[in-house]
């Protein structure tokens, strides 16, 4: 069915034409360059429409297509959304917002409006309002160390996206670390993370998470335990291709209290790689302490499905939040810089398998020493 829509983007827009001989000409042109697939040279003449302020909802929509059909999502995007300023309930807009929302891998974009299209429609696009499992994921990491004194640590986490509206997404996940130190010492911690994502308008999002941390130290005679609490909120706005964010947690044991905020900043450049950078900085206060992190990613795709991925952060990231809740960083020794890359690799529609390698400093508190640790983590992502 929604193949067939397209079909009405030859429709003429015949009322505003006949108060718009401009218009008139320019809906003629395009419509020709639409139908012998001109997109260059319809591309073209809405850039000079536009210059001339000659506008309409068919203009809009034949542009958007042109973009979209060169594999340009970002602009189609910019002209779509044009489009619903005619008439915001048009469901071809909709669906090619739906169609860009997946290829520039925005899913909360893609769902929201996928949700404004008819009930026939989402059937046969295969669109659920409600999936309580909607994606499932399992990560596992080994770390290296050359320090006598400290056991090479283990991290297996396990995850469960559930979608539960077209606009409300929940993501649960649990993990486990280990490591041995000093001879004797053996250290356990279990999590629990929760989040639950809200599409407030297509591009504004906002979310609210808690994240569990279950430490245990044992030694040669006792026990000891140490629960913690993280609290987290994050609130996105997509700018065209800028994206921006501000995040802010609060953590809690019976020792210690960490608050972090933090602003994100984002961009997609051009391109068919389709190269993105993003920047964090974060002020961090435990104790009454203050301190600042600082975060740089690049990335882009080297093949069609496989996106790389290098970042550096510097700061000491003891009691730091990462990923917006997902990962927290307590170890005994903190990290005072870290640099590593990764690769995801979209293997189809439904299985993506990525692998991360990272390098961090590590200091030693009670000696003021400080070594080296290396990481290789593996994962998949499996959409059901």
């Amino acid at each position: 069915m929604y193949k067939t829509l397209i079909l009405l983007l030859f429709i003429s827009a015949t009322v505003y034409s006949q108060q718009n001989p401009d218009s008139s000409r320019i809906d003629s042109i395009t419509l020709d360059y639409f139908k012998n697939e001109k997109w260059d040279e319809l591309i073209k003449t809405g850039k000079t429409a536009s210059d001339h302020e000659v506008d309409f909802k068919y203009l809009q929509q034949r542009m958007g297509y042109a973009y979209f059909m060169k594999g340009n999502y970002y602009s189609a995007i910019k002209h779509y959304e044009k489009s619903l300023k005619f008439d915001p309930k048009d469901e071809i807009a909709h669906l090619y917002l739906y169609f860009c929302g997946l290829n520039t891998g925005d899913e909360s974009y893609s769902r929201y409006h996928g949700g404004k299209l008819t009930k026939e429609m989402q059937k046969e696009l295969k669109i659920q309002t409600f999936r309580p499992v909607d994606a499932v994921d399992v990560e596992y990491n080994k770390k290296f160390n050359k320090n006598e004194l400290r056991s090479n640590p283990d991290y297996l986490r396990l995850g469960l996206n559930s979608q539960i509206g077209y606009r409300l997404n929940l993501y649960q996940t649990v993990s486990l670390y280990t490591q041995t130190t000093d001879y004797t010492t053996d250290i356990t911690q279990d999590e629990y993370f929760g989040v639950l994502s809200w599409t407030v308008l297509s591009k504004t999002n906002l979310s609210l998470g808690y994240h569990f941390v279950n430490t245990k130290v044992n030694t040669e005679t006792e026990s000891f335990l140490y629960p913690g609490h993280i609290w987290i909120g994050n609130i996105s706005q997509t700018i065209k291709r800028l994206y921006i964010g501000v995040v802010g947690s609060v953590f809690s044991n019976d020792y210690v209290r960490t608050t972090q905020f933090g602003t994100q900043i984002g961009v997609s450049l051009p391109g068919k790689r389709h190269p993105n950078l993003k920047s964090s900085i974060y002020n961090i206060n435990e104790n009454g302490i203050n301190r600042i992190v600082y975060s740089q990613k690049a990335g882009l795709f080297v093949f069609k499905k496989l996106w790389s991925e290098a970042s550096v952060t510097f700061g000491n990231l003891n009691n730091f939040v990462d990923l917006n809740g997902l990962y927290f960083y307590n170890s005994l020794d903190q990290t005072t810089f870290r640099t590593g890359a990764s690769l995801f690799w979209y293997i189809n529609p439904h299985l993506i398998g990525y692998t991360n390698s990272t390098y961090d400093k590590k200091l030693i508190i009670q000696t003021l020493s400080n070594y080296n640790q290396y990481s290789l983590t593996g994962g998949i992502i499996w959409k059901l």
